[in-house]
């Protein structure tokens, strides 16, 4: 299973992200909180494809 897969597994299982540093031409580390269980989990992901299928994700999915 990809990153990618996994995000959205992690969505799924009520995790949202809290925040994303994204270093250009480098690593993208992205931090999940679930609030009604209050876990916390990080990810570190590389490529600039799977960084933008992930941001965009996110972006769709977030509380707006």
């Amino acid at each position: 299973m990809n990153e990618f897969e996994k995000i959205k597994e992690m969505y799924d299982n009520g995790f949202r992200c809290i925040r994303y540093d994204d270093i250009k031409d480098g690593e993208m580390s992205i931090y999940f909180k679930n609030f009604e269980s209050e876990e916390s989990e990080a990810m570190r992901v590389k490529g600039f494809e799977q960084k933008m299928q992930i941001k965009n994700f996110i972006n769709q999915n977030s509380m707006k």
